[in-house]
């Protein structure tokens, strides 16, 4: 007999043992935050006596005084103000009017029926003091006394009328004719001497 070769049986691969699954770790819930309170706008404070662009009935919505502007320069730039003695629209209705440029003044009278402006004013109580005088001027006008000191002022301006720079001495800021003191349209190197007893410079 042929001799039968002892087979063994081939052994069997151990089932893997299942592992645990890991436990699924906890999502931290998203706190939505609070809503903050919405903090309110503070409200600029009303300046007392502002008066806006419009026509202003004298006595009714402004009080006669001095009222100060800020306008750019030159006449695009420049701020309308009329004083009238009515309210027909009529060139004779205009007592003195300006197209203001830079820091103006302008001084409603009690005898004057309304106000047109065309630039947002304050009245003069409503401005602080300055803590210097001013030196070097802009276009503009400038009280003596409170802006400028009076003394003598050098100014260059061009060669001919057209670039020539005006100035005048004033009794008052009211814009009427009779206010000037002395004026001119200075040209090249000029100098004005403003007096202790001038109001204002323009």
């Amino acid at each position: 007999d042929e001799e039968a070769e002892e087979t063994q049986p081939e052994a069997e691969e151990p089932e893997p043992e299942p592992t645990d699954e890991p436990e699924p770790t906890e999502v931290p819930p998203t706190s939505t935050p609070e809503p903050t309170d919405t903090p309110e706008p503070t409200a600029t404070p009303e300046i007392e006596g502002l008066v806006k662009e419009g026509t202003h009935l004298v006595g009714t919505d402004i009080d006669p005084g001095i009222y100060v502007g800020l306008a750019g320069e030159g006449l695009l730039d420049s701020c309308y103000w009329a004083r009238l003695s009515g309210l027909t629209g009529s060139f004779d209705d205009a007592i003195a009017n300006d197209n203001a440029e830079g820091l103006y003044y302008v001084e409603v009278l009690p005898d004057d029926v309304a106000f047109e402006t065309a630039c947002e004013l304050i009245p003069i109580e409503q401005l602080p003091a300055r803590d210097e005088f001013l030196t070097s001027l802009s276009s503009g006008i400038y009280l003596v006394g409170r802006d400028i000191e009076a003394g003598t002022y050098r100014g260059e301006a061009g060669t001919d009328v057209l670039e020539s720079c005006y100035w005048g001495r004033l009794t008052n800021v009211s814009g009427a004719f009779d206010s000037l003191i002395t004026n001119d349209n200075a040209t090249g190197q000029y100098f004005i001497e403003g007096l202790p007893t001038d109001f204002a410079l323009k």
